[in-house]
């Protein structure tokens, strides 16, 4: 019975300690060789004050690793600190502005997740969509390179991270400028199934490019590629032999985008397309976050910022699954019965050369785009596929 109390009262002593050093611990660590409290914040070697002006100082200088350094320091040493917030506000910029683009992303991540009722959250929406757009391609270069010969995965978390700020905060000044983002990422897409058009055109798979343009109908219908996707089912069509079908189309281009034919009516393919929504369009420079909210804006190309998220809402991207499932074998002419071939990444250079098929054969049939019923006044409708555009609104040769 003893030696049952005896536990018992060790056990009620080990309960206690554990408890009055958790107690304790929350604000100072008891030294248990000499007995002295030492405050966590006393090992900071520098005020909360102090390590936020120096910050300041580093990144008004470009020294943003110095600035991301003492910005860590202050959220470690002062996590409910006053300047705990504004500190993660600044370091997601300073990692944008020295090139780490996935950890930008991911303090703005943390800072939506920790901070969801700052006022200025929605600074922290827009930077995370803007870093992983500048991720597509490990500093983005929009201008430079062709966004179809590029991994697009960081460009559908992009349009989603943009989609997801203006619906929740479409006041916000941030707002356009990640609309027009979306625009850009949704054309580029288009754009990227009209490059692979043209690759099947140089190899005469023409049935393939078809499929690319139907693609393009379907799930771009807004997009600037659209005059294009008729030229190519226009010229393709022409050369699979079904003239009937490429007569049509010709018609359609006639009736909207006359320039694309020549006097004796053959189509001009833009194999050398001039990008003109980037010509046009300037995006926002995303600067430090601050009162003057203006560093976000853009030029909007005549358009209100009204009309600009209003028109970005109704853009959608085909899943990615739908992609995957649906991407042609690279340097190879699509199978028969395959349907419509989709994916993002232009097919490789080859020496091989990939033939057209037969334009009398089943597979010229099964390319078939029936534009019989086709309202041609600047209105065009697939048959069949639920598909509406309207060509004036998204008409890329309008100057």
């Amino acid at each position: 019975m003893q030696a049952v109390g005896n536990t018992f009262i060790k056990l009620s002593s080990i309960t206690l300690l554990a408890l009055s050093v958790n107690l304790v611990g929350c604000q100072t660590f008891k030294n248990l060789t000499g007995g002295k409290d030492v405050d966590a914040v006393e090992t900071a070697e520098k005020s909360e004050q102090n390590y936020y002006n120096d910050a300041i100082t580093q990144i008004d200088k470009g020294r943003y690793t110095q600035a991301i350094e003492d910005l860590t320091n202050l959220r470690t040493f002062y996590p409910t600190g006053q300047y705990a917030e504004q500190a993660l506000l600044d370091m997601m910029y300073a990692q944008y502005a020295s090139g780490k683009y996935e950890m930008a992303a991911a303090s703005a991540e943390q800072f939506i997740s920790l901070y969801p009722s700052n006022p200025q959250v929605s600074y922290a929406y827009y930077v995370r969509g803007v870093a992983n757009m500048q991720g597509s391609s490990e500093g983005l270069k929009l201008f430079k390179l062709n966004q179809a010969e590029r991994d697009t995965a960081y460009l559908r978390i992009a349009f989603a991270n943009f989609q997801e700020l203006i619906n929740k905060y479409p006041n916000s000044p941030y707002a356009p400028d990640a609309a027009q983002r979306m625009t850009f990422i949704y054309n580029q897409f288009a754009e990227s199934e009209m490059s692979a058009a043209n690759w099947y055109i140089e190899r005469e798979a023409y049935v393939a490019a078809v499929n690319r343009a139907k693609w393009v109908f379907q799930y771009y219908p807004l997009s600037e590629s659209i005059p294009e996707a008729i030229a190519v089912l226009a010229y393709s069509y022409d050369k699979l032999g079904m003239s009937d079908l490429a007569n049509e189309y010709k018609t359609l281009l006639q009736i909207n985008y006359p320039n694309m034919l020549s006097a004796d009516g053959r189509v001009k393919l833009n194999t050398k397309r001039e990008r003109s929504f980037i010509n046009k369009l300037t995006f926002g420079q995303l600067s430090r976050f601050n009162k003057d909210t203006s560093v976000a804006t853009g030029d909007y190309n005549g358009a209100t910022k009204t009309q600009i998220i209003r028109n970005a809402n109704q853009l959608r991207l085909p899943s990615e699954n739908t992609a995957t499932a649906n991407a042609p074998v690279a340097n190879t002419a699509p199978t028969r019965g395959s349907g419509i071939n989709v994916g993002l990444g232009l097919p490789e250079a080859s020496t091989e050369r990939v033939t057209s098929q037969s334009s009398t054969g089943s597979t010229a049939r099964e390319a078939n785009v029936d534009p019989q019923n086709i309202n041609q006044t600047r209105r065009t409708t697939l048959p069949n596929q639920g598909v509406d555009i309207m060509p004036a609104d998204v008409d890329m040769n309008d100057e």
